[in-house]
């Protein structure tokens, strides 16, 4: 006969269970519409964002031998290189490397989604659990930033990175197992070299927990880390350190607000980890969530301060945050947390609408109406003979242009003074380009460039792409 007190944990876990169950397809079904809108947005020619040209010219770069030129004139590498020959060789097969950027973009956030339910399960998470927070993941993400589905290796290196924990959290802490998880996090750190948060918790918790281990994967990483760099260099000559050691501005009051605007998305994650902290003291995954959660939101708020720099660095600690979410339903089995945790997104949409609110532009549905006139753009500036200047690259690349000028890199170079505009001022008053394309809004050109572009250049017309400016 079955005691009392199991039936009613038994009843209770199974009431959480369904609770847990239709908030995850609520918040799945939430997340559809977004899901949607992406995908059919992967086909299109209209520019999803600043970065797409960019690296589609460094794919194609990739197999041209000019990924990492030395002494550049006005266009620049600052990335590590293995993402771009990934998407030019996925490019070569579907014909635009924008698009195969896209693909790869979309299948790392998917496979991102499926290694933390992974993950979560190795914590000793239940199926339903880990399934809550690999959907809570993807909802946040989608909430908090445009990145999802555009042309850029953020996800695709956090994928890679991520894998690594398959091999880090189990137990025993063999010396494959810690051999493979370093070269994974190299590889990442190799495709983004902001991917630095990961390595750092994974070396801090297993010195509390197993120095040995510790030792061995400081080891290891160290091994691929100079392997690495003394391949690129002997691959890219100067010119690889020269990129990726582009100056880049940075702004103490751009962290404070960053901070204020990332706060509000966490208060339910960090009450609901101090609390396994208290109460599961000799967990070891509540130590390690604690840690990583922690390293990544700080690493990321830093690397927020940079100027140019987007929410993309903050989507590894949503993704350890979201890791932390499992763990917390899995050992406090509380439905109401769940619920609550699934409101975090609703906080994120809201300030993404109010964004949307203030640049409608912003929205993806509003790109996804500019396709037909940013074809029309990228008409005009192909049937232009001769090189352009665009501050949006996708349409220079799409238009059979070649790469001419980094206007975000070049800008962090004329702030820090590392360059001058002088070059770029004689080659617009020489009416040297077909023509130059300017964002209808806050433009990257220098003031003096500009001056010179409204002494040689007329504005031939405005559209979706921006300003379009001709001799």
């Amino acid at each position: 006969m079955i005691a009392p007190s199991i039936r009613h944990r038994t009843a209770a876990r199974g009431r959480s269970d369904r609770w847990l169950a239709v908030t995850t397809v609520t918040v799945a079904l939430a997340s559809l519409p977004a899901i949607i809108r992406i995908v059919r947005t992967i086909p299109l020619r209209v520019s999803l964002d600043t970065n797409e040209g960019w690296n589609a010219y460094q794919a194609v770069a990739a197999f041209a031998g000019g990924l990492y030129p030395h002494a550049p004139r006005f266009f620049f590498n600052n990335y590590p290189p293995l993402s771009f020959y990934l998407v030019g060789l996925a490019g070569r097969w579907t014909g635009d490397p924008i698009v195969a950027g896209r693909l790869i973009a979309c299948a790392a956030f998917a496979a991102l989604a499926v290694m933390l339910g992974l993950v979560a399960r190795q914590m000793r998470c239940t199926r339903s659990e880990a399934t809550f927070a690999a959907v809570l993941f993807v909802a946040t993400t989608l909430s908090l930033s445009h990145y999802v589905g555009i042309d850029d290796p953020q996800f695709l290196g956090q994928a890679i990175a991520a894998a690594s924990l398959l091999f880090v959290i189990p137990e025993p802490h063999t010396r494959r197992r810690l051999w493979l998880a370093a070269a994974l996090m190299s590889a990442g750190i190799f495709v983004k070299h902001n991917l630095v948060a990961l390595p750092i918790a994974c070396i801090v918790w297993l010195l509390t927990h197993d120095r040995v281990a510790a030792r061995r994967l400081v080891a290891a990483g160290a091994s691929f880390a100079v392997a690495g760099l003394s391949l690129c260099v002997w691959m890219y000559g100067a010119g690889f350190l020269e990129g990726l050691a582009t100056p880049r501005g940075y702004s103490v009051g751009v962290t404070a607000r960053a901070f204020v605007r990332w706060i509000v998305r966490v208060p339910v994650f960090i009450a609901a980890l101090v609390v396994c902290l208290r109460r599961f003291p000799r967990d070891r995954e509540v130590p390690f969530c604690a840690c990583y959660a922690g390293i990544a939101s700080g690493v990321g708020l830093v690397f927020l301060a940079g100027d140019g720099v987007d929410w993309n660095v903050m989507f590894e600690a949503n993704w350890a945050w979201c890791l932390t979410a499992a763990v917390a339903l899995n050992r406090l089995r509380r439905s109401t947390l769940a619920v609550a945790f699934a409101l975090m997104p609703l906080v994120a949409a809201a300030l993404a609408v109010h964004r949307a609110s203030v640049d409608p532009a912003s929205s993806l549905a509003s790109r996804m109406a500019r396709a037909p006139a940013f074809e029309d753009d990228i008409a005009f500036v192909a049937s232009r003979s001769g090189p352009a200047l665009c501050e949006d690259l996708a349409l220079c690349f799409w238009a059979g242009k070649p790469a001419e000028v980094d206007l975000v890199n070049l800008q962090q170079h004329l702030r820090r003074g590392t360059r001058s505009a002088d070059e770029l001022v004689r080659l617009i008053d020489r009416r040297y380009y077909a023509v130059v394309q300017l964002n209808a809004g806050h433009s990257l050109l220098d003031g003096a460039a500009r001056d010179a572009l409204s002494r040689s250049y007329v504005l031939a017309r405005q559209s979706q792409a921006g300003m379009l400016f001709v001799p």
